[in-house]
């Protein structure tokens, strides 16, 4: 199994250019209006607050371990899998320090932190899943191709696994827990009985409603077709016409618990693939990936159609 490229990750699914968008923008948009310095403004031309979280990332506190260490505790946990470092890996995850592979194909790669493992974290890579975890104040994503993670959950924290004795509850993405993890970052998928949910998850299993709306109003450059299957994630080239909607300003929705609650739980930063802004409701989160301050009016109008909680992720 050999990695191509980081972006393919995220694994967004295919634009359907069906018919062109007819519906009109609303008067007095134009372009220069994204690029002022001014606040953005509702349809009744109010400045409008975009809040941002009050931010306390995780710290860790325990003793501080090597990756010498990580290799020599997974050998022993799990001898059978003969775990070695890959000296020269090209391909290794974006922010990855070391890489260990076992015999049969599961690969580890290893991050400073379990913060800077979240933040790197594209959730899945080619056909395979990832999975995030915890050595002391090292992070790990794994990809697993069998039950790797299983043989290795004596001694490493897998938030996706239950951890032995202890009654686990799965981390849903209610709007109260989107909150939480935009205000606590990774420290929400450690908690004691936290048990991250499935890849394709989606607990309030409802459909794509708001990137429909926002086709229907408008905001697409081409109309797209969302059916009424529950979950998923779907997206669509922006209306340059909008301001904050630039050539290239790809508009996506999510609607599966891990997705969501990845985005809020991963600091902005070089590598910020998510962008600035968010929309979100119990089961669903609104998008720009790569949104700057050039957005910020894109998602005040959005949100006054779509009407979710809008926030500026920093």
């Amino acid at each position: 199994m050999k990695i191509k490229a980081f972006f393919a990750a995220l694994a967004l699914t295919s634009i359907l250019f069906l018919n062109a968008c007819s519906t009109t923008v609303s008067s007095g948009s134009n372009k220069k209006d994204s690029e002022s310095s001014s606040s953005p403004t509702n349809s009744q031309g109010e400045a409008v607050n975009i809040p941002t979280p009050s931010a306390t990332p995780y710290v860790y506190q325990g003793v501080t371990k090597t990756y010498v260490d990580l290799l020599s505790t997974i050998k022993q946990a799990d001898l059978a899998s003969n775990w070695v470092e890959v000296k020269a890996d090209p391909e290794k995850f974006l922010g990855s320090e070391i890489t260990f592979k076992s015999k049969d194909s599961c690969y580890i790669y290893g991050f400073s932190s379990f913060q800077s493992a979240v933040n790197y974290d594209p959730g899945s890579y080619y056909d395979f899943y990832t999975t995030l975890g915890s050595y002391a104040q090292l992070g790990i994503i794994m990809l697993d191709k069998g039950t790797c993670a299983e043989r290795l959950s004596t001694v490493v924290r897998f938030p996706s696994l239950p951890e032995a004795g202890v009654d686990s509850k799965v981390l849903r993405a209610t709007s109260e827990n989107i909150k939480d993890c935009l205000v606590r970052h990774s420290a929400c998928f450690l908690d004691k009985g936290t048990l991250l949910p499935g890849p394709g998850e989606t607990t309030f299993k409802k459909p794509l409603d708001e990137l429909k709306l926002l086709s229907d109003s408008g905001f697409c450059a081409v109309a797209i077709d969302v059916d009424s299957s529950p979950g998923g994630r779907n997206s669509c080239q922006g209306n340059p016409e909008f301001p904050g909607a630039d050539s290239g300003t790809l508009i996506t929705e999510d609607a599966t618990d891990l997705s969501i609650l990845r985005f809020a739980a991963q600091e902005g930063s070089a590598n910020d693939s998510i962008g600035k802004y968010m929309i979100y409701g119990d089961g669903w989160a609104v998008v720009v990936f790569g949104s700057t301050e050039a957005n910020r009016q894109l998602f005040v109008d959005m949100n006054e159609f779509i009407k979710g909680t809008l926030i500026a992720r920093y």
